[in-house]
This record gives C-alpha cells, structure tokens and sequence, in this order.
C-alpha cells in the first residue's frame, strides 16, 4: 500500500530516528559498519551472524542466543541487543544458534544421536587437543567463535524453575533459572553484582529473583570451552520460562545485557529499552502484546507466522513495554485472543491511552477476538478506536437462569465471506471459507461522531447460539473490519485465522494493510 498521505514532518521523522538510533542519549560513530553471513552455510544447521564494528579500537564481545531450542527468550532478546549502537569494539551477535530446535521448540537439535543432540555439551576440554567439537553445528560455531578472537562471550538461556527457591525432588538437578553463571574472579563480580540489580528491577517475587552462580559454566558448554580455550570472560545469562511471558524474560535479558555492556565499554548509556530496529528498518516492525488477559495459542501461533513472513519481525511486547517510547519503534502492535476486559484492566487508563495515542499517529492495530473486543468502542475500557457495539449484557434464560450473551460456547467452525473490501486485501484466501470461531465480538456500528465508520471485510454467514435471545444476531453480522482513527490503520478479527493453516495469510495480510511502512506498496 502507499505510505499514509498525511506524513509526519520530515524533520520530526528525522529526529525520531536519531533518538532511537542514539537510545535517547545520542552518541553518533559515523564509522560504524555492520556485516553479516552464515555459520555452518548450506547444511541443515545454517543459522545467521552478525557483526557490528564500532571502527573505534576496543574489547569484541560474541553474544549467542537459541542454542537450545525450547528458550526462546534468548534468542529474540540476542535478535534485539544485535541492533543496539556500540561506541567502541566490536559486537558479534549469533542469535538462533539451533534453527531447527527453535522451530521444534525443543531443547535439543532434532535429528541427531544421543550423544550429540544436547549442543551445550558439544565443547569439550581436552588437555591434550584443546577443545573437541561434536558434530556439523558445534564444529562450525566453535570455528567461528575463535575467529573473532572474543575478549567476553555472553550465552542467553532460559531455565524451567527459579534457582533461588527451587528445591527438586531427590535425585532431579536444581535448575539454574534466573541466574549469572561465571567463574569467580575479582574482576568479575562487581559487574555480576551491578548486573543483577539491574535484572532484578524487573522481579517482583523474592522467590524468583536472580542470584549469582560463581562455579563458573558447565563442562561440555560453548561459555566453558570458550573460557578455556580462547581466555574470555564467558558467562551464562539465565532467565527462567516458568510462568513468565516472554517480554518479561526478553527485558531480563536486556538488563542484563545492557549492565554489562556499559561495563564493558560498548555502551555508554541505557539501551535496555531498544526492542526493535526502529520502524525506519527495511522491516515492518511488529509489536504483539503477551500480558495479562492474552490466551497461549495467540502468542504461540502468531508469532510462528510471522516469523515465516518475509519482511516483518515480530517482538513480545508486555505491560510495562507500553510506554511511547518503546511503542514508537513499532510500525503496529497485535492484541490477540483471551481476555479483552482483562487485557484493558491489565494496561489500566494510562496505558490504554498510550496505545490510542499511537494508533492515532500513524500507528497500525490489528486485534483477534479478545483484541477486536479491545478496540471497539462498546465498553467503559474499551480502545475507541473502531466505531463498533458489541452484542452482549446478561438476559433472563426461562428455566437456566441469567447468562452473558457473549458467550456462545466452545469453540466451533463458521462460515464466513470476504466483501469486495476484503477481497483486495487477503488475496490468498478463497471468498467464503469456514474458521475457528471462539466467542469473539458480535458487531454492529455504533455512529460515533468521533470515529470514522468501519469498513466490513468480511461477513459471518453462519452462527453459533447456546441461549436463545442469540438466535440471528451473529449471521451476516461483520466478522472481519477494518478502520481509521487519526492517522492508524486498524482490522478487528472476531474469528482465530491464526489457528488454521490455511489461513494463516489473514493474520499476515491484516499486518501489512495496517502497516504504514514504506516496503509497501499498494494501497
């Protein structure tokens, strides 16, 4: 589509970019160059690298995420640290070590022995030979890694329990969750100890705060041989995936990140803040929030659809990352299925306006079922941002009892049709099709004077009813909207394309439509 005719001022644009760029604290290096290529290229094991050269003489640092692929915290933490600016050294950033892992979620590499499938048990310490590699990855990660010469090498991992208050059943290991793991040095622990504050900022929980783990990287570890071998400072970032959404382990990490990287030299100020490129990047830049009141199938198959998609990444945004300065590095944020009410109660007014105010800017918005309930304009914590009633309110049932008419039961297959609307915009989808249908809004135009009218893009052509005040209030409703408020873009999706293979563009499509970003092209 073509950029929004009412463009922000060029100059403002400008210096938008410079603040994000400089993390508000503008150090400018005109001589910064950034380079990348793969490790282990045309095999199974391909996984990108990346290098940011300061052109100022100082320390390089290899940071390294996704080795084990049931963490996903560390690599998408390692994706945004990677564009963070460096004033000195370099920076060697491997995000998604174990590909294959990642897309299989578990933490080995698929595929493989026994005896290989573990990659942080791959390095081993040989007097004799100095480190012995296990396998395709291990032994091209490891030549790589010694290439660069690093003076530290800083390995993000996620535990599944809190080490500080995990006390395991006899004969299970203690998980070291939401710990440092290093080797104990003078040198070392005062930044361990600065480190911890800053990650620990972002614990409410004693139990689950971090602590330090001063016997140092376990053997057979990239972090351990790289320690051995190469004399780097090495460390394990450890944040734990229990319960925890993964903004939350994403910003741990940052913290951590960012303490260190000050104390090394890299960084003169906070960048723990910086999640994304920016949305001046090659990239339409994705925000999908994962807080309170979002269901665990949108947060698991959005963003592997995304992640899919050429040119758009996708980050996990929670409560505190809605803040105008983080939501200004975004091109659009995603609210997915689960709670609308519990979403709205979780960001509270101040936020909820925050959301408004970027929308209203030029910002995109693109709510599933809880989320499309989010922006209408029906409720007292509704968004506004789309001219919509919801059918709902509580109704005497004869022989039941009062019931909420939002509720229509579990979930169930619908027939819907695009509009002509919809047609130009989800081209790889037939004109009617049937999709998961999970109690999402049931619409109807409120007439705002405030906000522009809603455009239908899709219709449900079919219902489902569990009371019977329902009967004929969801067929021909619309299923699918789009709108305009201010200068956003937004489509509200009452249905779960997302949950269906086949639909799966809808989700990518929406992203697009609403993205005001110049790798569009059509309107």
């Amino acid at each position: 589509m073509k950029p929004h005719q009412n463009k922000p001022p060029l100059l403002l644009s400008i210096l938008c970019a410079f603040a994000l760029i400089a993390c508000l604290n503008p150090t400018v290096v005109a001589s910064e160059s950034k380079s990348q290529g793969h490790i282990a290229k045309d095999t199974a094991w391909e996984t990108p690298y990346h290098i940011i050269d300061s052109g100022v003489e100082g320390p390089t640092v290899v940071l390294t995420g996704g080795i084990h692929g049931n963490e996903p915290a560390g690599f998408r933490a390692a994706e945004q640290i990677r564009h963070w600016p460096i004033i000195k050294g370099r920076l060697v950033v491997v995000p998604k070590v174990n590909i294959p892992g990642l897309q299989a979620n578990t933490r080995f590499m698929p595929n493989v022995s026994r005896e290989l499938r573990d990659l942080n048990r791959d390095f081993s310490v040989n007097s004799a030979k100095g480190i012995t590699t296990k396998g395709v990855l291990a032994t091209e990660l490891w030549k790589f890694v010694k290439n660069q010469e690093p003076d530290w090498v800083i390995d993000l991992h996620e535990g599944f329990e809190f080490h500080n208050s995990h006390r395991p059943s006899k004969g299970k290991k203690r998980s070291v969750g939401s710990t440092i793991i290093y080797r104990e040095s003078e040198s070392l622990n005062p930044m361990i100890e600065r480190a911890l504050l800053a990650v620990n900022d972002h614990v409410s929980d004693p139990n689950n705060v971090f602590v330090p783990l001063k016997r140092g990287p376990v053997s057979g570890s990239l972090a351990n041989a790289s320690i051995v071998n190469l004399g780097a400072k090495s460390m394990i970032l450890e944040t734990t995936y229990k319960d925890q959404p993964i903004s939350l382990r994403t910003r741990q990490h940052r913290a951590m990140a960012n303490s260190l990287l000050n104390d090394i030299g890299l960084i003169d100020h906070d960048c723990s803040h910086l999640v994304s490129p920016g949305t001046l990047s090659e990239t339409i830049q994705v925000g999908l929030f994962d807080g309170p009141g979002t269901g665990s199938s949108g947060k698991t198959n959005i963003p592997r659809i995304v992640d899919q998609a050429n040119n758009i990444d996708i980050h996990f945004l929670g409560v505190e990352d809605i803040h105008p300065d983080v939501l200004s590095q975004f091109d659009l944020l995603i609210f997915p299925g689960g709670s609308g009410s519990k979403q709205a109660n979780a960001l509270g007014d101040e936020r909820r306006e925050f959301v408004r105010h970027f929308v209203k800017d030029r910002g995109g918005y693109v709510g599933v079922c809880a989320g499309a309930y989010l922006c209408s304009a029906h409720y007292s914590w509704s968004l506004n941002l789309v001219d919509s009633h919801v059918f709902t309110g509580s109704r005497e049932i004869e022989g039941i009892g009062r019931k909420q008419m939002w509720y229509r039961g579990e979930t169930t297959r619908i027939e819907i049709e695009l509009s002509e609307a919809g047609q130009q915009i989800f081209v790889d989808v037939p004109p009617k099709f049937d999709v998961n249908y999970h109690n999402g809004p049931i619409i109807s135009p409120k007439q705002s004077s405030e906000i522009e009218d809603y455009t239908p893009l899709a219709w449900f052509r079919s219902e489902q009813v569990r009371y019977p005040p329902q009967q004929g209030t969801m067929i021909n409703t619309p299923a699918i909207v789009s709108g305009r408020f201010g200068e956003g873009r937004i489509i509200s999706i009452s249905p779960h394309p997302e949950a269906d293979q086949k639909l799966e563009s809808i989700i990518v499509d929406s992203i697009r439509w609403v993205a005001l970003h110049p790798s569009n092209v059509a309107d």
